[in-house]
């Protein structure tokens, strides 16, 4: 019980110095980033601190891996490692290392709800400031992408805003609309005239066209990116459930692989394992976070199998 005690504590400091190195480094450059938008200081701190911390939603995998990292040179360091791995079995480490692996696997897959609520506080700061905001619309179904970006939207003054619109398909973009001459009426987004790309042709139409948003709704909800998804919901749920084990599986193979009894002795370099878990790790990346359309969904369950063997494979050398 101490043993386990000792791990938790252990993992807990290392994993608040990894959050707290990598949240000040994530803040520094986004007030660096920051201080050329024309906001007051106080504004632009708490945009600094907002960007920061979406910035660390967004990579759970990097934070964690760090904090395994620097929990096995603190083991190592003073010969822990040795005893925790005399007296704890393979069973029991992965019975210690359960509830780790379950919140941060729940935290990769609610990231994007965290990441959006964190934008709508960004949102919300910025239209306390009255500067004119950007609104962008994604609207996808399983076959295409409608991106609608509305630029310097101020219901107040609308003279300078800008209108864009992509419809994607295949990766390719098979409509495109823009407009800077719009009217706000009837609580309707109305063009005048406006410049379409379509089937390869670029053409500029003089008639009005009804913008399909509702506005009201639209500036209601501060955020600045509104996502609609039209999704079928058993194709989610498989990829939701495949990415719940794939991540589960992830964690597994590099707290092992650096638990593993090749490197209890503190002579042995930690080069291997954190070679082999930067290179599954920008597998994950490319494999869950492409825009690919065809066989998505095949690539990703090949990749659980392929990491589900590669775990079996230090399971099994232990």
């Amino acid at each position: 019980m101490k043993i386990v005690k000792l791990l938790y504590l252990k993992f807990i400091l290392s994993f608040s110095i990894c959050l707290i190195v990598s949240f000040v480094i994530f803040f520094i450059f986004s007030l660096l980033g920051n201080l050329n938008e024309g906001y007051l200081f106080s504004i632009i701190l708490n945009l600094s601190f907002l960007n920061s911390l979406q910035i660390l939603t967004y990579v759970p995998a990097f934070i964690f891996l760090s904090s395994i990292i620097l929990l096995t040179i603190f083991l190592r360091s003073k010969n822990e490692i040795i005893i925790i791995k005399s007296y704890l079995s393979i069973k029991k480490m992965m019975i210690f290392f359960l509830p780790i692996a379950f919140i941060f696997t729940l935290f990769e897959v609610n990231k994007k709800e965290i990441a959006l609520s964190i934008e709508d506080s960004k949102g919300h700061i910025m239209q306390n400031n009255d500067k004119p905001m950007a609104k962008i619309i994604i609207e996808e179904n399983n076959k295409t992408k409608i991106i609608t970006f509305l630029k310097n939207i101020d219901l107040k003054d609308i003279s300078n805003a800008e209108y864009r619109l992509f419809s994607i398909a295949n990766n390719k973009i098979e409509l495109a609309e823009y407009s800077d001459n719009i009217i706000f009426s009837k609580n309707n987004l109305i063009i005048n005239n406006y410049t379409e790309y379509k089937n390869d042709l670029i053409k500029n139409y003089n008639k009005e066209k009804v913008i399909n948003i509702n506005i009201i709704d639209l500036f209601l909800n501060s955020s600045i990116v509104k996502y609609i998804s039209k999704t079928e919901n058993i194709k989610f749920d498989i990829q939701l459930i495949n990415l719940l084990i794939f991540f589960m599986l992830f964690l597994n193979f590099i707290f092992l692989n650096f638990f593993n009894k090749k490197f209890v002795n503190t002579k042995q370099s930690l080069i291997a394992p954190i070679f082999s878990s930067i290179i599954i790790l920008f597998y994950y990346f490319i494999i869950f976070n492409n825009s690919l359309n065809f066989y998505r969904q095949e690539l990703e369950i090949l990749a659980s199998m392929i990491l589900g063997i590669f775990l079996f494979k230090v399971i099994i050398n232990e």
